[in-house]
């Protein structure tokens, strides 16, 4: 069985890196109609031609592709918003790695090449220091840094990508990895995604795909920052490599389990193996990556399957709306203020902090969920961060940090088309603990809560409105 090392892992001898660039070098000789080619590989994720995405193209062997490439069915076709997210990756990156291991071959290079991965959640394993944590939020020194393409590596190298080195609270694994279901229909949050068909930009996002997937795309941005660029960047395979590891470690967790629909394990996806030729595979003939003759040398986080986590809730947990905005409301690039109109006290159905269960009696901390929903825009945003406050203030610190908005297909999303509405982006976050902690607090009024939206590096020519941002609690 084949194992996928962690990237930081590898020896000083270790050629994985050295051969990956040579094969990408061989892949990009090839014509953009070739299904083996570099360029067919990112336009299988996805391919579009407009002022942000043309300097990518255009280097292309034999740009424009044929008509009949770019209508064949087989671009386009990344899964977001929908539980197919993970499946259709994994699937994605299978046949790519295989794709890649023959032109190493072809390079010169050994057979059984293996795609490593990029593991940034390390900077949260307890106990490392402050170099260690700084090491892995950094893309590996082979894919060049912000003075330029490494020397030895220029198959690695793309231009355009704005940041080098991640930030911590984007790098989190536990607001996925917490999560018991895989997928559900209410207003709850789920680790997996939202129940659709056939989604290129679908719905509610599984928390996984949200954090750290959307929000590592978008602020490395350049090519990573935009879907139908992505996979352009060598980088992109290491980083769902991660992905799709964090995939099986949820899994094998104590109380996880992939869904049972027929719906989702008899859906089928084609792609192209390494010599061209079409194959199709079943999303229950991917459930586990044994299942394909592979496996991830351990890393953080790694739970133990036989130890129990802690106890979940119901998959389909009912949710009430406590408060919301309800205006388009366009983010600055500075700092937006948001504050929800909170639901009568009389009318609500369930409440928000502590005090107000503890004067009906209620012991169990009832889930906190928040929406932003219709996030729609223009360019390739780097991450907008959220934090929350009940006070009137506007403290931007990690006490108060809520998530933040991953913008990755942002407009794509914005976009109508075949595949989706235009209506954009739309998010789900689970604040339980930050309201609960916040709402032991003098001061601390949920008729006074108030969201702010805080942009990373913000540049000209981008734009991002969002439609609507609610809170939602469970029923008591």
């Amino acid at each position: 069985m084949k194992v996928r090392k962690n990237v930081y892992e590898l020896s000083a001898s270790d050629m994985t890196l050295h051969w990956y660039s040579k094969a990408v070098e061989v892949m990009k000789q090839r014509s953009i109609n070739d299904p083996t080619s570099w360029w067919y590989w990112g336009a299988v994720h996805g391919y579009v031609i407009n002022t942000s995405t043309k300097q990518f193209w255009e280097v292309a062997t034999d740009y424009p592709p044929k008509q009949s490439t770019i209508d064949s069915g087989f671009w386009n076709n990344c899964q977001h918003g929908t539980w197919f997210f993970l499946p259709w990756h994994r699937m994605y990156l299978y046949y790519f790695e295989a794709t890649v291991a023959k032109a190493v071959v072809e390079a010169g290079g050994p057979v059984g090449w293996t795609l490593p991965f990029w593991n940034y959640c390390e900077a949260f394993r307890p106990g490392i220091s402050i170099a260690e944590q700084q090491q892995a939020m950094t893309i590996p020194p082979a894919f060049g840094d912000s003075q330029g393409k490494n020397a030895d590596y220029p198959g690695l190298w793309l231009e355009g990508r704005v940041n080098y080195v991640l930030q911590k609270r984007y790098v989190n694994p536990w607001p996925a990895l917490d999560e018991t279901v895989f997928t559900n229909t209410s207003e709850d949050v789920n680790f997996g995604g939202g129940i659709t068909g056939f989604a290129v930009s679908g719905g509610k996002k599984g928390q996984l795909e949200q954090l750290p997937h959307d929000v590592v795309h978008g602020y490395i941005n350049g090519a990573m920052g935009n879907t139908k660029t992505a996979a352009l960047d060598p980088i992109f395979w290491l980083h769902h490599a991660n992905i799709d590891r964090m995939w099986q470690v949820w899994v094998e967790s104590a109380g996880h389990s992939n869904p049972a629909s027929s719906d989702w394990l008899n859906f089928e996806f084609d792609f192209h193996d390494e010599n061209g030729e079409v194959q199709t595979l079943k999303v229950k003939d991917v459930r586990t990556t044994e299942q394909l003759n592979y496996t991830y040398s351990p890393g953080y986080p790694e739970m133990d399957a036989e130890s129990p986590n802690p106890p979940g809730r119901a998959a389909e947990n009912v949710m009430d709306v406590v408060g919301a905005s309800n205006i388009n409301t366009d983010l600055s690039h500075d700092l937006s203020a948001l504050a929800l109109n909170m639901v009568p006290q009389g009318r609500r159905k369930s409440r928000v902090s502590m005090a107000a269960r503890a004067s009906v009696n209620q012991s169990k901390t009832p889930k906190r969920v928040l929406h932003v929903n219709n996030v729609t825009g223009t360019g390739n945003p780097c991450p907008v961060d959220i934090f929350i406050s009940g006070d009137g203030s506007a403290a931007l610190d990690d006490e108060h940090f809520v998530g933040s908005l991953g913008l990755f297909g942002l407009e794509d999303a914005s976009t109508p088309g075949l595949d989706h509405d235009g209506s954009g982006l739309s998010f789900a976050f689970d604040v339980t603990q930050v309201i609960e902690r916040l709402s032991k607090q003098k001061g601390w009024s949920e008729d006074k809560i108030s969201f702010q939206f805080k942009p990373q590096l913000p540049r000209q020519g981008e734009k991002v409105k969002v439609g609507r941002v609610s809170l939602h609690s469970e029923l008591r």
